[in-house]
């Protein structure tokens, strides 16, 4: 298991851009103001077909993702390693990136709307750490992740990469499923203990920053691929089988929701979000497997490059979109204008700094030459 995997690489590079993608496109919903993000001028609540596609599985994916890259790295590593590079790569990120760029967001947005409160540092930094770093929460949880993980990943990963009960489960037709279960009975806790304030679990399945449901199913996601990575082909191998299957039971999910307006029926049931989850997330690292397992220069690039963009990336785009929401453009164009300019002036950051060595470890890039 010690090859690397440059679907991974890919996928999480996906996932990261799929979240930037997915912040703007609130900024064109009514929803924005409701998270502290510059509005539109222009509302498109039809963008919420496509928001609502990503919604059920952006976030899983990236606890996934996260815990297939633990396990990989054990592979190469000590735990010792393993456990300070991770607190450089996500704690040092964390803490810089929630009091610089997260504070620095909540303030354009308060001047956008006149929110006085937050013009004060003594009252804009309390806040954005009430909140987890408000877009950098889930850094704060996968860094959580870890630290209850590694003392003990000898004992839940397979390293003498020996037949387990799971690699044979994964060998066996339409085994992937049984792997689904975890994931659905979260979906049915979340049903049980929904609008229990007495509980504050959670509300809806795509509340996931901040919220007991949001660290419990990341958790689950995040165990999920520590231990099926540590099955090595077998784990692979299933995905590249099963991702038809996947995408057909992922896209009837999904469109039952839609037709159901995602709030009538069983739309709303979470287990049923959960399944659709589950195929939409296996979908993807079936096609990541079969076609992305391969190494290239754009990929070296963006894979180094998605996080510090990530990581500045929302006060560029309240800062754009508080020059930009105003413009009398239509939404179908103005999008697509809005993306760039927040993809392109982020990467321009990112170039700014990635050469200097006192920077970089704010940005979780190494400066170190290890893989």
């Amino acid at each position: 298991m010690t090859e690397r995997r440059y679907d991974i690489d890919a996928l999480r590079s996906i996932a990261l851009f799929l979240l930037i993608f997915y912040h703007l496109g609130q900024s064109f919903t009514y929803n924005a103001r409701n998270i502290l993000f510059v509005q539109n001028k222009r509302v498109v609540e039809e963008i919420w077909i496509i928001l609502n596609l990503l919604n059920s599985w952006r976030i899983p994916l990236v606890f996934l993702i996260a815990g297939i890259a633990l396990r990989l790295s054990f592979s190469k590593r000590s735990q010792t390693k393993i456990l300070k590079e991770r607190l450089k790569v996500l704690g040092i990120p964390w803490v810089f990136g929630s009091l610089v760029f997260a504070s620095l967001s909540a303030y354009i947005t308060a001047k956008f709307y006149g929110f006085s409160f937050f013009y004060k540092v003594s009252n804009l930094v309390p806040f954005v750490f009430e909140y987890n770093g408000l877009h950098m929460w889930f850094v704060l949880y996968i860094l959580t992740f870890c630290l209850i993980t590694i003392p003990f990943l000898k004992i839940i990963s397979n390293t003498k990469e020996k037949d387990t009960i799971f690699s044979k489960i994964l060998n066996t037709r339409g085994g992937i499923f049984l792997f689904s279960i975890p994931v659905i009975l979260e979906g049915h806790l979340l049903n049980e203990l929904r609008f229990d304030f007495s509980v504050d679990y959670g509300k809806y399945y795509q509340e996931y920053a901040n919220t007991s449901h949001g660290f419990v199913l990341g958790f689950i996601w995040f165990l999920i691929g520590i231990i099926l990575t540590s099955q090595g082909d077998a784990f692979w191998e299933s995905n590249k089988r099963n991702w038809k299957i996947h995408l057909a039971l992922g896209s009837l999910s999904y469109l039952y929701r839609l037709f159901n307006g995602f709030e009538s029926g069983f739309a709303l049931d979470n287990r049923l979000i959960a399944f659709e989850s589950f195929n939409f997330i296996f979908l993807m690292l079936g096609l990541g497997a079969i076609y992305l397992n391969k190494d290239s220069p754009q990929l070296t690039y963006y894979k180094t490059a998605v996080y510090p963009v990530y990581i500045v990336h929302l006060p560029v785009q309240m800062l754009v979109m508080f020059y930009f929401s105003k413009i009398n453009l239509h939404p179908v164009i103005k999008f697509p204008i809005a993306l760039f300019l927040v993809c392109f002036l982020s990467l321009t950051i990112y170039h700014a700094v990635k050469n200097s060595k006192y920077l970089r470890p704010l940005f979780g890039l190494r400066n170190n030459k290890t893989i």
